[in-house]
């Protein structure tokens, strides 16, 4: 089987390159991988393990992905590869590596993929499963060919994209539903594992300002890790100042228990008395 490649990389002179589609920027030696652990060193660049191979695929309300104000009560083609950013996500999410069974290993291509969409009469295409910055050649031909069938796109991602990865999506993205874990250095060492959380907020605000992307936020309420007054207040005046009061906000319970049960509602109240309008 051919070997694909990355193709955002910045060249090191003699050294290995480095990737540039999520803010890891790993510049892998040959046969060691990035920090996603589908991007792999090779003599001729960064080979790309997941490239081309679906985790899922489904037809339903564009809703089931939290965008709810984005082109409402239409049907969407969710789509996902192998592969996440945040070292949390590949301890706990099904999607994080690619399965060594080859029966498991389903390969569509992005012309396919578009096709189906249009044949099916969904309205729009959506990466869904796996994070888009790790998948980013895919995702790119994807839509891509998805806007050229006049198909909405969108991408359900944390965040984790570099502006470069954006700004080559950006032409042919409509929407973001971003998955937000906290608003503190505690919350997301604990939540996703990385240090450079801001970067999140930046791209965000990037692709809602210059590129003009419906932006919903979702943030999951850990009791203990991410419900602080003070944090919440925080990240609810960062959705309303920097995307504006009209962004919806998802706001869900990510444990059981009467506590967090208590933390999602005093978030809601929180997020009405600060101005956001949809929560």
């Amino acid at each position: 089987m051919s070997v694909s490649f990355a193709d955002l990389i910045s060249p090191n002179a003699d050294n290995p390159p480095t990737c540039l589609a999520c803010r890891w920027g790993c510049t892998p030696a040959v046969g060691e991988a990035g920090q996603c652990k589908v991007r792999r060193g090779h003599p001729e660049g960064i080979e790309l393990l997941n490239h081309g191979l679906i985790s899922g695929a489904a037809i339903g309300p564009i809703e089931d992905h939290r965008l709810w104000h984005f082109f409402p009560d239409s049907l969407a083609l969710s789509i996902g590869g192998w592969g996440y950013a945040l070292p949390v996500d590949q301890q706990r999410g099904q999607y994080a590596f690619v399965p060594e069974d080859p029966t498991l290993q389903r390969r569509l291509d992005p012309d396919r993929a578009a096709n189906f969409a249009l044949e099916r009469l969904c309205r729009g295409v959506i990466w869904a499963y796996g994070e888009p910055a790790v998948n980013f050649e895919y995702v790119l031909a994807l839509l891509q060919l998805s806007r050229a069938s006049s198909r909405y796109t969108a991408l359900a991602t944390s965040g984790y994209l570099t502006l470069e990865a954006l700004d080559t999506l950006g032409a042919y993205l409509d929407g973001v539903s971003l998955d937000l874990r906290g608003f503190s250095d505690s919350a997301y060492n604990r939540l996703g594992g990385i240090p450079d959380w801001r970067g999140i907020l930046e791209t965000t605000v990037h692709a809602r300002a210059h590129w003009r992307c419906h932006v919903e936020v979702t943030t999951r309420i850990h009791h203990g890790v991410n419900d602080d007054s003070d944090e919440l207040r925080a990240l609810i005046e960062w959705i309303r100042d920097s995307l504006g009061a009209h962004t919806p906000w998802h706001v869900l319970p990510g444990d059981a228990g009467s506590e967090t049960a208590a933390a999602v509602m005093r978030a809601r109240r929180l997020g009405h008395e600060n101005g956001l309008q949809f929560i």
